[in-house]
């Protein structure tokens, strides 16, 4: 359990490193962007698969 705990504190300054890494506005915009457009294309699919699920 302690193994996982401390890889998962790895990657996370490994992310958060990366992040800081990067000097363009622009980058960490898109960025930004594409990961809250991928969470929203998967919340809704998910809805329509459940709606789906309904009618049938």
């Amino acid at each position: 359990m302690k193994e996982e705990i401390a890889e998962l504190k790895s990657e996370f300054k490994a992310k958060l490193l990366f992040w800081n890494n990067i000097k363009s506005k622009k980058l960490k915009v898109a960025l930004i962007v594409l990961f809250v457009g991928l969470v929203g294309l998967k919340v809704f699919t998910t809805v329509l698969t459940f709606d789906w699920l309904v009618i049938f």
